[in-house]
């Protein structure tokens, strides 16, 4: 059993993670990658790894599992270089948090407190040590802090990468999208899948599956899966280019900045409901703006790039959905909401761990899709 192929159903950073960690284990897999890529939340996704900056605003189950994905991305990512051949953009320069007057001052205070009182590290800055470590930051800087446990990888380049680790690993990717699933009691047997341009459904058996369609899982899907009210929350980020003009993140209550190497700005992010809404907004674009030019004014001079709008999947209790289901063979995993690049490697981890002992192992009790038992 533990060697039958697994079927995948997503192509975001969960799903080609859980099958590259698989593919590392031995174990077969297929990817059902959707051609339709509007509004990807890996696609929009700016790549922060911060368990840390954002603590305090996360569940306090998510918090161990965020903490041991970053751990194992140093290794993650090495072992998806060494597979693929190319490179994720990983850097570990860490995180500058900047306050620019009294209420941003008295938010970082708190974050401070916050992170003290759990044991995490922060190097406390004034203006003058900020603008040191980043010339490019307004005069107006009053105070900040360094996290030097935060890091950030490039989403576009790891999902790249993962999917030529895949394919050269012997892993399958079909350009189709899950349309349902079948069990015969209560055991799987397999999903329909739609490929592009066809009306009709065709018929992939299999023992096991995972669906990672994020914030579309179980939308247009033909199947009892557990009621987890998954739902798109929409983000937009800018991205800019030109000489480079940061080395860290920056991160004020307004706004966060993470530059690339090749002088590429990503700002970003507004959060709205609007449902599946994929159009960029004249409003979230000027807000991001006017912030991120508060903080660095020579953001003003870059070529403006472009304006990426993705739909974070998020379910009703903001904690995702990772582990087995009352169908045999099917398993879920999503609902990461705004943490799915982070907690890519953690979650891909621990799925395949579950896969190959055939049930849930303890640390996914907190994230198990069972917790909605009621199904639609």
């Amino acid at each position: 059993m533990n060697d039958t192929e697994v079927v995948i159903a997503g192509a975001g950073i969960i799903g080609l993670s859980v099958a590259f960690e698989l593919l590392e284990q031995g174990i077969p897999v297929r990817v059902l990658a959707p051609t339709d890529e509007t509004g990807t939340a890996t696609l929009t996704a700016a790549g922060m790894l911060a368990p840390v900056s954002e603590a305090d605003v996360e569940h306090a189950d998510l918090i161990p599992l965020a903490l041991d994905s970053l751990a194992r991305y140093p290794d993650f990512i090495r072992r998806v270089e060494a597979a693929s051949g190319m490179t994720c953009g990983y850097r570990s320069e860490g995180t500058l948090w900047v306050a620019l007057q009294r209420d941003h001052r008295a938010e970082l205070e708190h974050l401070l407190a916050f992170m003290a009182d759990r044991g995490m590290t922060a190097e406390r800055l004034d203006a003058r040590s900020l603008r040191k470590l980043e010339p490019a930051l307004s005069p107006r800087v009053v105070a900040g802090c360094r996290i030097p446990g935060d890091h950030q990888v490039d989403p576009r380049a790891l999902r790249e990468a993962l999917f030529t680790a895949i394919r050269l690993r012997g892993g399958q990717v079909d350009t189709a999208t899950a349309r349902g699933f079948h069990a015969a009691g209560e055991k799987l047997t397999g999903l329909w899948m739609q490929r592009p341009g066809q009306d009709e459904r065709e018929w992939l058996p299999c023992e096991r599956a995972v669906l990672a369609t994020g914030a579309w899982l179980g939308k247009d899907f033909e199947g009892a899966l557990p009621a987890c009210g998954m739902r798109p929350v929409w983000g937009q980020v800018i991205r800019v280019r030109g000489a480079p003009v940061l080395e860290h993140v920056i991160r004020t209550p307004d706004v966060y900045l993470v530059p690339r190497a090749d002088g590429r700005l990503i700002i970003g992010a507004s959060s709205e409901e609007r449902g599946f809404d994929a159009s960029a907004h004249a409003g979230a674009t000027y807000e991001l703006l006017r912030h991120a030019i508060a903080a660095v004014p020579e953001i003003a001079e870059l070529e403006f790039e472009a304006v990426s709008v993705g739909f974070r999947p998020a379910t009703r209790d903001h904690l995702p959905v990772i582990g087995a289901t009352a169908t045999v063979g099917l398993h879920l995993c999503g609902g990461h909401f705004r943490n799915g690049v982070l907690l890519a490697p953690g979650t891909a981890a621990a799925l395949a761990r579950s896969l190959t002992a055939g049930r849930d192992t303890p640390e996914l009790a907190p994230f198990s899709p069972r917790r909605f038992e009621t199904v639609t």
